[in-house]
């Protein structure tokens, strides 16, 4: 098994930049003979040879450009490394941020674009899912926080509620249904769309056709949100969708937003983030996010003393 050191890594490095193995000594306050030795053992483990030398000055060759490059890479993440664990602030280096469709689609560019202007060394790792796996991976620490819909109140997370969605039965102005009042027999004369299980509109649209006395519920589904959403849009059927993903389809008049007699309960927008990774870096990004939510019409306050609900 080949074995590298940092001590080798450095000494790359230091060569690169001061041009030869006598500058590199004094800088790391070694002995030449301790950086040729060195340099040699990352020669012998890579099979190749990393310098031209003339004289006293050495160079990279082909090769020895190549490995700088991943130099660079494996000292910045170690500098990256030590930032993250002296601060305990995730927003010092990489990122792993989590959202549900709902978000990424409305308001998720200009989140990360704030945070970006925030953090400019903040690097962003970001994973698109529902709900349910978006919480998983925060219980299997593959996240570091999550922006979705109605996470429930999980014991070893933080919840910090956000805003919240307005969801509907949404329609081609194209293709419009009878009647602007949805109920179970009006858009059973349509095909209806919506996402699979499990998922929080599922679970809504299915309870609700239930409530309203329903038959049997056939629903064609689709498991992306932002394709359901152009399915709708392109006439294909009805379905029960965020208003918030469409407030273009909204603002141009191209879809129908029909009325309820017993509307859906709005969705619960939060972060949520592990309780031992606390900070004031993840607290200024659930900030940011409520910040560019309610900035935008589609999403409201939630109201006061409102807690997190389950899923």
């Amino acid at each position: 098994m080949r074995r590298y050191s940092l001590a080798q890594i450095e000494a790359l490095a230091a060569i690169a930049k001061l041009g030869s193995f006598q500058a590199a000594a004094r800088h790391m306050h070694v002995t030449q003979p301790t950086i040729s030795l060195r340099v040699r053992e990352l020669e012998e483990a890579l099979g190749t040879r990393l310098f031209e030398r003339d004289g006293r000055a050495a160079k990279l060759n082909a090769e020895g450009v190549v490995a700088m490059h991943y130099t660079d890479q494996i000292l910045q993440l170690l500098d990256e490394l030590e930032t993250r664990l002296r601060t305990g602030d995730p927003l010092q280096g990489v990122l792993r941020v989590g959202s549900s469709e709902t978000i990424a689609i409305a308001v998720l560019p200009k989140i990360i674009s704030l945070l970006g202007e925030r953090y400019p060394r903040l690097t962003v790792e970001l994973k698109v899912s529902d709900s349910f796996v978006l919480l998983n991976e925060l219980a299997a620490n593959r996240l570091d926080i999550a922006i979705m819909a109605n996470p429930g109140r999980p014991a070893n997370l933080q919840v910090e509620p956000l805003a919240m969605a307005r969801v509907a039965w949404i329609g081609s102005r194209a293709k419009p249904l009878q009647s602007r009042i949805a109920d179970p027999q009006t858009l059973a004369q349509s095909t209806i769309l919506g996402m699979p299980q499990p998922s929080p509109l599922h679970d809504m649209m299915a309870e609700w056709w239930d409530t309203e006395g329903g038959g049997a519920l056939r629903v064609s589904t689709c498991n992306s949100l932002a394709m359901l959403a152009r399915l709708v849009v392109g006439g294909v059927g009805v379905g029960v969708l965020p208003t918030c993903i469409l407030r273009d389809e909204i603002q141009r008049g191209s879809v129908v937003i029909y009325r309820q007699q017993r509307p859906f309960e709005s969705l619960q927008i939060c972060a949520a983030y592990p309780k031992a990774m606390h900070s004031e870096g993840l607290e200024a990004l659930v900030s940011i996010a409520r910040r560019v939510m309610l900035d935008s019409r589609y999403f409201t306050r939630l109201g006061r003393g409102q807690a997190p609900h389950g899923v």
